[in-house]
């Protein structure tokens, strides 16, 4: 391959990797207020307790990822998020860890 032919190509890749990068959709506000929403509501729930849980939300859907000690605490945070308006649905992907 020739150093015309490599600088042709590079050019069509940056161009594809920009293409690309702008076509990938950014986060919608309201699912960025859903997610503080989420977190604001857990954090009073389990202040200090020994519950790790992280939230993502996409279009209303309000992914539960993390681990705890009890499933009474899994149920409560899906029961917790389950009710904050504007939350279409909860995906729990919340793990229970033995021991302490």
């Amino acid at each position: 391959m020739n150093a015309q032919t490599a600088f042709i190509l590079f050019i069509v890749l940056v161009v594809l990797a920009i293409i690309i990068a702008r076509s990938r959709a950014p986060a919608k506000a309201g699912d960025l207020a859903l997610t503080r929403a989420v977190n604001a509501a857990l954090a009073r729930e389990f202040q200090l307790s020994n519950v790790q849980v992280d939230v993502k939300t996409f279009d209303g859907v309000v992914i539960l990822g993390g681990f705890t000690h009890e499933y009474a605490q899994v149920r409560r945070a899906v029961e917790i998020v389950g009710g904050i308006q504007g939350v279409q649905s909860v995906e729990n992907r919340i793990s229970i860890r033995s021991g302490s």
